[in-house]
């Protein structure tokens, strides 16, 4: 796969990809937070959704002090 490489290029080879492969699970690590807030808020809107539709569409509304 690779042509004959020198100990030096194989460790400097190494460490870009390690540098390439922190950045990414630091972006995976951002994009999976981004999605658990997404899909938390989505939930909190649906439940004051239904619960909203929930009090127009009841015909016996409750009396709340």
């Amino acid at each position: 796969m690779f042509p004959e490489l020198s100990y030096l290029d194989i460790t400097n080879r190494l460490e870009v990809l390690r540098t390439q492969q922190r950045k990414t699970n630091i972006e995976i690590a951002m994009l999976e937070e981004m999605k658990s807030r997404k899909l938390n808020e989505e939930f909190i809107n649906l439940n004051l959704y239904q619960s909203r539709k929930r009090d127009i569409y009841d015909p016996y509304p409750t009396v709340r002090f």
